[in-house]
């Protein structure tokens, strides 16, 4: 960003349920300021999100992110809300960002992750999620799609 002048790049920083104070702090004032908009490529940790049992490419999982994912998922679930979609959902909302991309294996996955981003999740799961200090005050929880 420094020596280019991009309209978009890939945010190669973590913003996802699990790790966005980063982005939130000093990736998204810095992108405003110079009109960048993302693409948020860090949604599902790698699949860690979606249950997989690596983080972020690596195959040690430290014991807080477990410790977060799974009080999560039990929100998630209390809710009725599937923790996958929730953090496609989660990454889309800051208005910085212009798409959400993540991997897949098949084709269902693809369908499946679509589909994601039409579902209305309450507004008070996001709420729990903050009032619970499981995403940042600042966190927008607000869809812009």
């Amino acid at each position: 960003m420094e020596v280019a002048d991009p309209d978009i790049i890939l945010m190669a920083s973590q913003y996802s349920l699990i790790d966005h104070e980063n982005a939130l702090k000093n990736v998204f004032p810095e992108v405003r300021k110079k009109n960048i908009q993302l693409v948020m490529g860090s949604a599902l940790n790698a699949g860690f999100i979606s249950g997989s049992d690596r983080y972020n490419y690596g195959h040690e999982m430290p014991a807080e992110f477990i410790a977060k994912r799974n009080r999560l998922a039990a929100i998630a679930d209390a809710h009725g809300v599937d923790l996958r979609t929730a953090a496609l959902q989660f990454a889309a909302m800051p208005d910085v960002a212009a798409a959400v991309i993540c991997g897949a294996r098949t084709g269902k996955q693809i369908t499946e992750d679509v589909g994601s981003m039409k579902i209305k999740i309450p507004a008070d799961f996001w709420e729990e999620l903050k009032a619970k200090k499981l995403i940042s005050a600042e966190a927008p929880i607000v869809p812009a799609f």
